[in-house]
Formats: C-alpha cells, sequence, structure tokens
C-alpha cells in the first residue's frame, strides 16, 4: 500500500504541512509514502487542449508526468492544503486540474483523504465548501471520500502547539 500526500502550501513550515506530517506518521505504518511538495514544483497549468484524452498522457512536459506515476501507484492520497479564498491553494487546484489527464479507472477505488487549515472558526463556510468539492471529486472519479480534518490554525495559534488537532490527524489515516 502506498500514500501519496501532497503539500500544497507555499509555505515551508504550514499549519497544513504539520499536520500532514502527523498524518504521515500513522500512514507510514501501513506501507510507503510518496511525498511532494507543490511549492517546490514546476506546474504549467492545463490548457484544456484535450489532448490527453487522446493520447493517454498530458502534452506539457513538465513535474506533472512523474506525479501522475506516483498518483496512479497510490492507494491512498492526502491533500493537506490551507484555506485561501474559501477554497484550497492555487498550488493544489492546479494539480488537481492536471488529473484531468488520467482515465477513470486511475481513481476507481483510491482513498482520498483532506486536511485543510485556516484561521476561521470551524462553521465558517470555507471548511463546508473544501469538504463539498473533494466529496464531488470523489464521486466523479470513484474515489472514497475517506477522511476530512478541518482545522482552525493560525501564526496566532499553530497547528504544532494543537495536541488535539495533532492527535486528530494521525488518527484520519486508517489502514485499508
Amino acid at each position: 500500500m502506498q500514500t501519496m500526500i501532497i503539500y500544497a502550501s507555499p509555505r515551508k513550515s504550514s499549519n497544513s504541512t504539520t499536520l500532514a506530517h502527523a498524518f504521515m506518521q500513522e500512514a507510514q505504518m501501513h506501507g510507503a509514502i510518496q511525498e511532494v511538495y507543490l511549492r517546490n514544483t514546476k506546474l504549467e497549468p492545463c490548457r484544456a487542449c484535450k489532448w490527453c484524452k487522446e493520447h493517454h498522457r498530458c502534452l506539457i512536459t513538465d513535474a506533472m508526468n512523474d506525479l501522475v506515476v506516483q498518483f496512479k501507484a497510490s492507494s491512498s492520497i492526502c491533500f493537506a492544503t490551507p484555506v485561501y479564498w474559501w477554497g484550497v491553494s492555487a498550488q493544489l487546484k492546479l494539480f488537481i486540474d492536471r488529473l484531468y489527464q488520467l482515465e477513470p479507472a486511475d481513481f476507481t477505488g483510491k482513498r482520498l483523504y483532506v486536511i485543510a487549515t485556516g484561521e476561521d472558526t470551524l462553521d465558517g463556510v470555507q471548511y463546508r465548501l473544501i469538504k463539498e468539492q473533494c466529496e464531488a471529486i470523489c464521486s466523479y472519479t470513484g474515489m472514497e471520500f475517506a477522511g476530512y480534518l478541518p482545522v482552525c490554525a493560525g501564526d496566532d495559534n499553530p497547528a504544532g502547539e494543537n495536541s488535539q488537532a495533532l492527535e486528530s490527524a494521525k488518527a484520519l489515516f486508517k489502514a485499508e
């Protein structure tokens, strides 16, 4: 079993990264881990050319070519993202858009976990919107929406000092 963790924050020591590292502690006890830091990854936006639908790969030559191979090999995926403008980070949205090149079978049966951190309270609309978007992605692709952890965290209340959030991140992963 392989788990791919997508760190989608542009910041190196972000709250979402901190929680994803806690998630990884549990996941690595059940298989291999592939970590992807999107802030260090050169990805171009999808051109909507649909070349991939005919050729079964993307026309663009960038890091996504390797990421698609890792994605296909993974049985679990974890998106760890800060909240930006009521949604996932631009880095994660770009990654998700580029998954368009995959075939439906490449998604089927994968488990998706999502960690989202923002400064608003947990009853804020952004956490609901992110959850609904990821649930819709899973419904469309045949993935299982395996878990969601929204956490209120910011510079004044970092996730690394929130023992309950750290434990929740570890508990989020469920072995198959």
